[in-house]
């Protein structure tokens, strides 16, 4: 069978190891919320594509913190709970600091970061159901991501 033309515009796979104890997933540069990958993007996979990475956050874990940083590109960070009955519900706390400005929220959402605008520290906790999470980086550029 001939290969699809489109193929290579679908990710299916996570790209991302299981991790094993204390270890972190993206080295010591920042501090990640314990997340567990299931897809992502970007121009190393698929040239001139954005960055994007989608992970689970699980019920009854320490999700951890991400320490507060900036980067040289938008970004749009969502968090949407999985309650059947309230769709808004988060179903965890999630507070996230906006320059020096701090949000604690409980309702899903989906949060724009300009570019240069300090974002985090960042903290899931209470977490009663899975909450699926993502992020998106609005760069094709040469920046070096902690997250990519």
């Amino acid at each position: 069978m001939a290969e699809l033309k489109y193929e290579k515009y679908f990710i299916k796979d996570t790209g991302f190891k299981p991790l094993r104890d204390g270890e972190r997933p993206f080295g010591n540069k920042v501090q990640v919320p314990k997340l567990h990958h299931i897809l992502g993007i970007n121009r190393r996979k698929i040239e001139g594509a954005i960055t994007m990475n989608c992970s689970w956050m699980l019920a009854g874990e320490d999700a951890g913190k991400m320490d507060g940083h900036t980067h040289p590109y938008p970004e749009i960070i969502g968090f949407v709970g999985t309650n059947p009955d309230d769709l808004h519900d988060l179903g965890a706390e999630a507070e996230i600091w906006m320059d020096d400005e701090k949000y604690v929220l409980t309702n899903s959402f989906l949060v724009y970061v300009p570019s240069g605008l300090r974002h985090c520290p960042l903290t899931v906790r209470n977490i009663k159901r899975p909450v699926f999470h993502f992020d998106l980086q609005i760069t094709t550029g040469d920046f070096k991501s902690d997250f990519s």
